[in-house]
């Protein structure tokens, strides 16, 4: 048995099986103590020097608002918020915002979910539900939870960029975002032999999933996780607005400072779009990280290096279902519409963080978030530090 199908046994056993709980003992058994099996480190968790950590990258990043949590297993060891969401309005930890690439955790451990639910299949052809799409015979499910389909990344066309910056509300659709990659004809690569990310496979994941089930992503989502998880502070919008409080987002995409909180997100198409707050995504973490939602076989898979030797992955940091995983941390650090996110679970350790920052005129970086995470990695697990 290799080393990560070993971690993942043993997470996997240190939790609850959510298959056959109702709804109410999910949040009650929430709140217990985790067993320590699969632990292989201690980590260090002193909330004085951790707050120290994240005032000192933030002060170095120029950020306008940190959004900041860190949890082991259950147990919160720090929450804080600092500088402003507007000017006269002070950041505080229950404010909403976009998560987008962290719902890619979401989507992944969804469509595992409905695998053993009998829905769909990763090895179906994506012809089955997109026949006219490039390439959709020699494409699988799979491949695209994995992000080695070949789609080109439509974030990459320039003039998609030209006109999603000049018409920041415009709303796109599914059709016109994966059009921008397949309207040439050309795919990155022969689908399945390499490994590159692209939001062109996530959006059509998204379709794929809602065809295979003739449900949307809301209704999937509420009746899969968010519901039965008590995640009442998180939403997939059928619009651009936030639930309220909500943090406010800045950018100098266009040369001027302004507020970008309601530009619209659905350039993200469904991997992106979700909506959520510190509290929330703190409480998905190990839920995530110990794969409580899907089966032992299906959790090892998810978290697997099979996309190793392809592209860049290497051993210790490789692209998975979704997330990258890192020195043994499962990662995903989005930027979309002025937030800066980074979401960590640490697998030896049981530790999440979540980091969400907004920016000032001189933030001179769109991953602050990943910065700090970064940063506060290299304490908590100085021998297994994030390496990207």
């Amino acid at each position: 048995m290799k080393y990560w199908e070993i971690i993942a046994d043993n997470l996997h056993d240190a939790g609850w099986s959510l298959g056959w709980v109702s709804a109410l003992c999910i949040s009650l058994c929430f709140s217990g103590k985790q067993p320590a099996i699969g632990q292989t480190e201690r980590p260090n968790t002193d909330p004085r020097r951790v707050r120290e950590i994240v005032q000192a990258e933030s002060q170095k990043a120029a950020t306008n608002a940190v959004e900041f949590g860190m949890w082991v297993h259950d147990r919160e060891v720090i929450t804080m918020a600092l500088g402003n969401s507007m000017t006269t309005q002070k950041a505080t930890t229950a404010m909403h915002y976009r998560i987008g690439g962290i719902a890619e955790t979401f989507m992944s451990t969804l469509l595992l979910m409905l695998v053993e639910q009998g829905r769909i299949s990763l090895d179906d052809k994506i012809s089955r539900w997109l026949p006219n799409l490039l390439a959709a015979d020699k494409v699988t499910v799979r491949m695209l939870v994995a992000n080695t389909a070949g789609y080109i990344d439509y974030v990459r066309v320039q003039d998609f960029l030209n006109l999603e910056l000049a018409e920041p509300f415009r709303a796109f659709t599914d059709e016109e975002l994966i059009n921008y990659s397949i309207r040439d004809g050309k795919m990155n690569f022969e689908p399945g032999t390499s490994q590159q990310y692209s939001h062109t496979d996530n959006v059509i994941l998204g379709q794929v999933i809602q065809r295979a089930t003739k449900q949307s992503m809301k209704e999937l989502y509420d009746k899969n996780i968010f519901g039965p998880l008590g995640m009442k502070d998180t939403e997939y919008p059928v619009d651009q607005n936030i639930k309220a409080p909500v943090l406010h987002a800045f950018t100098m995409d266009r040369k001027i400072y302004e507020d970008c909180t309601y530009w619209n997100p659905f350039w993200g198409s469904s991997p992106g779009l979700p909506v959520s707050n510190l509290y929330d995504i703190g409480k998905w973490g190990p839920i995530f990280g110990t794969g409580h939602l899907i089966s032992r076989e299906h959790f090892k898979e998810q978290i697997a290096p099979t996309s190793v030797g392809k592209g860049n992955n290497k051993p210790d940091l490789y692209f998975a279902y979704g997330f990258v995983v890192a020195n043994g941390w499962l990662v995903q650090n989005p930027s979309i519409n002025g937030y800066s996110g980074a979401f960590g679970y640490n697998m030896a350790t049981g530790v999440t963080v979540v980091v969400e920052t907004t920016k000032t005129e001189k933030t001179a970086t769109d991953a602050s978030a990943l910065d700090i995470l970064r940063e506060v990695s290299k304490y908590v697990t100085p021998g297994t530090p994030i390496n990207f």
